[in-house]
């Protein structure tokens, strides 16, 4: 898993949130694309801001309860 620091920020991977989140990278993805977030492009990587990962969180773990 890897964190990144910049500017105070804490900042993640698409891999890392994935395996947070244990959800495939195309549910991610689409979930990404839902919401208008910062993106910060890092050494051919897009990073994500933390507030990002408990914002996702949150809706998968709704999601889940909602399940029958």
């Amino acid at each position: 898993m890897m964190r990144f620091l910049k500017d105070d920020k804490v900042l993640y991977d698409i891999e890392t949130m994935r395996k947070i989140l244990n959800v495939p990278k195309a549910k991610l993805q689409r979930e990404l694309k839902k919401h208008n977030i910062e993106i910060t492009r890092y050494k051919n990587l897009f990073l994500y801001p933390e507030m990002t990962l408990f914002i996702l969180m949150e809706q998968i773990v709704i999601e889940k309860i909602n399940k029958p």
